[in-house]
């Protein structure tokens, strides 16, 4: 699977503590085995958020990572905390 990282999703990871980063960091690249695995699942809290494709992952307590996916491409679209990803999804 295909990993792509869209423009906000870059300017999001910037934007955050270098504390947080490698969080992140790890849990892009945990991201397409817990697709496949419920227990590795489990542990992301993966859910789909919206209608039109939209999924969400946990990255510890405050984070979280909005993401798209189709046939062979994860396209991560926005990290955040809760209420700023609450706002992208409000805009969709």
């Amino acid at each position: 699977m295909r990993l792509a990282l869209a423009e906000g999703f870059q300017r999001d990871v910037k934007g955050l503590a270098q504390t947080q980063r490698p969080s992140v960091f790890e849990a892009i690249l945990a991201l397409p085995r817990a697709l496949g695995d419920p227990h590795l699942h489990a542990g992301l809290g993966i859910r789909k958020l919206h209608a039109s494709g939209i999924w969400e992952a946990r990255v510890g307590l405050g984070l979280r990572m909005v993401f798209t996916l189709e046939p062979q491409l994860l396209t991560l679209v926005r990290v955040g905390g809760h209420d700023e990803i609450r706002r992208y999804l409000r805009q969709l």
